[in-house]
């Protein structure tokens, strides 16, 4: 089992990652797959919220670790209108936000089914 520490390094090394990949310029490439910066959005921020959970989870309830991570991609997405060269995207918030529910979803179940 990973302990507690190591998942807070994992948060703060992913949460870094993020800041850097979101005030980055960003090549000019078509995608190939339609909307996959929409389902990266979730799995990133899914992924942030899973980590928040493991690292702070005994000293936070759930719903304030996602409003702390909601608000971050939200902070992100304005830094980014700041930047001239990235814009700012409501989908992408609201795709931060999917991601946040569906992993805060999955804590709540595994939680119960380990209850059991």
């Amino acid at each position: 089992m990973i302990a507690k520490q190591y998942f807070k390094v994992f948060f703060w090394l992913f949460l870094a990652a993020l800041l850097y990949m979101s005030l980055s310029p960003v090549p000019a490439v078509t995608p190939s797959i339609q909307n996959i910066d929409k389902m990266v959005h979730v799995g990133a921020y899914g992924l942030l919220f899973a980590l928040a959970v493991k690292a702070y989870n005994a000293r936070l309830p759930l719903w304030a670790l996602a409003v702390a991570t909601m608000v971050f991609g939200v902070s992100m997405e304005w830094a980014q209108s700041l930047t001239g060269y990235r814009y700012a995207e409501p989908m992408d918030m609201v795709a931060n936000g999917t991601g946040i529910a569906i992993m805060w979803l999955l804590v709540i179940l595994i939680r119960r089914y380990r209850a059991q």
